[in-house]
């Protein structure tokens, strides 16, 4: 991940911290292709202000319809006469004229901490934000296991857990590298552990699977595996499941994506002569309980049809991204139900 404001770079906590320290600043702008980070940051900064700060919440819809919106509600005053801070929620351009007339208005007065997508280096919002003096931006870039890992270990830590790497790793990818979901699972352990700093505790692989009953919301690997390994007559179930829980459409290709590049990765040891089977079981990130689903999907992605879906699923994402939620979903499926089929036939 990485700030910008002019040539000055800073880390996630002193952009976070800037919300308090820079009054200057109008709009704090945090976007990427990592949403659970996005949305981690954002809520991070409004903590900052204080649980007593006014918040005031727009989507991309309201400043659409109405541009000056923003700006008068940044400049207006806290009906409670404390501090008031606007909380803007959008997906890519939509916002663009609002933020002209935010950062081009006589004053600023309340903060405005606003989320997007992923914004190209094209985008002329992204543009904006970056090119003005009354606004920072914060980039946020989807974590590799191994960063994921890293960043599970160190919250183990802060909660007393000792955990190895193998058991990182396994967190990482049954939580689809979104850190939310990996800090309620660490808090699980310690409660379930009863660990602090003051009482460390070494937790192990069997305590995590004892604990973490798998739920349509928290996993979408069994989804994902469906689709991949071209089982078309289970699929139908679980695409309705994860409907009804509302798992966000974004984050099911995302972790697609995910699955897929790590495909790739294997799919290279296996076209240098090692079989299928002994990749899957030479690579430790994989859950036991995946191997053999891996090495399946390994045997019926050959790896140019590997880096075709690739570059497929960066369009679907992109598709599911321009239009409302409800839409989305149909997208995904239909995408996901083609897929599905590709695989079978491979098969």
């Amino acid at each position: 991940m990485s700030f910008r404001s002019g040539p000055k770079k800073l880390s996630e906590s002193e952009f976070i911290g800037a919300v308090t320290a820079r009054p200057d600043i109008r709009l704090f702008l945090i976007f990427g292709q990592d949403a659970s980070a996005i949305s981690d940051i954002a809520a991070r900064a409004a903590a900052a202000l204080g649980e007593e700060a006014e918040r005031v919440d727009l989507d991309g819809e309201h400043i659409r319809k109405d541009p000056a919106l923003l700006a008068d509600e940044a400049s207006s005053l806290s009906l409670f006469g404390g501090s008031r801070y606007i909380r803007l929620t959008m997906r890519r351009e939509e916002a663009l004229n609002a933020f002209e007339n935010l950062l081009g208005a006589d004053q600023g007065g309340n903060p405005v901490i606003a989320t997007a997508g992923d914004l190209k280096k094209t985008s002329k919002l992204r543009k904006l934000a970056e090119g003005s003096k009354q606004a920072l931006t914060y980039i946020c870039y989807p974590p590799g296991e191994g960063q994921a890992a890293a960043t599970i270990s160190a919250l183990a830590q802060q909660q007393g857990l000792r955990m190895d790497r193998a058991l990182a790793l396994r967190i990482a990818r049954y939580t689809g590298q979104d850190r939310k979901l990996a800090a309620m699972e660490v808090e699980k352990l310690a409660l379930y552990h009863d660990a602090s700093p003051d009482n460390p505790v070494t937790v192990d692989m069997a305590a995590f699977e004892q604990l973490s009953a798998e739920t349509g919301e928290e996993n979408v690997q069994a989804l994902i595996n469906h689709v991949l390994g071209g089982k078309l007559r289970a699929l139908g179930g679980e695409l309705l499941n994860n409907r009804q829980m509302g798992v966000d459409a974004v984050r099911i290709i995302r972790a697609m994506q995910r699955q897929v590049a790590l495909l790739i990765g294997l799919r290279a040891k296996v076209e240098q002569g090692t079989s299928p089977g002994a990749v899957v079981r030479a690579t430790p990130s994989i859950f036991f309980k995946e191997k053999e689903s891996v090495e399946a999907q390994l045997i019926r992605w050959p790896a140019v049809r590997l880096a075709g879906l690739n570059g497929h699923l960066i369009d679907i994402e992109q598709r599911v991204m321009s239009v409302k939620a409800e839409l989305g979903t149909v997208i995904l499926e239909e995408e996901l139900t083609k897929i599905a089929r590709a695989a079978a036939r491979a098969g």
